[in-house]
């Protein structure tokens, strides 16, 4: 059986996770800035570490069935771009950042970098939503 015979369930791994990952990311984020010491716990983070993971066998999996070079498709080299600041912002959401401002700020940054690589998942266009703003 061909890779490409799988497509439909890959692609369906790559969306389920990609929204349980950003899922646990928003709820670990808001307990951060709660104050909550329960998305820092080993149990919490290995659980994103997973999901995580998964979503990116998941990504390279779409890549190699579909034959996408990311840097030669513009919707991808952009998504894959969002997806570095967010994993720099998230880590300054959760860790990093000194202060809870910082925090804040560092984890509304990193909500933006998700949604606009959903939007761009969906449009298949660098400017996500934007693009339909007149952007």
């Amino acid at each position: 059986m061909a890779l490409a015979d799988h497509y439909l369930l890959i692609k369906a791994a790559h969306v389920g996770l990609a929204m349980l990952s950003g899922g646990l990311f928003a709820g670990r984020g808001v307990g951060v800035l709660l104050g909550a010491e329960m998305p820092m716990l080993t149990p919490v983070r290995r659980l994103s570490q997973v999901i995580d993971t998964a979503l990116l066998a998941a990504a390279l999996l779409l890549l190699a069935t579909l034959q996408l070079n990311p840097f030669a498709t513009p919707w991808l080299l952009t998504k894959l771009m969002l997806l570095v600041a967010y994993i720099v912002l998230g880590t300054m959401a959760l860790r990093r950042a000194r202060t809870l401002r910082g925090k804040a700020l560092a984890f509304a940054a990193a909500l933006t970098c998700f949604l606009m690589m959903f939007a761009i998942a969906r449009t298949h266009d660098p400017l996500g939503f934007l693009r339909l703003v007149g952007l």
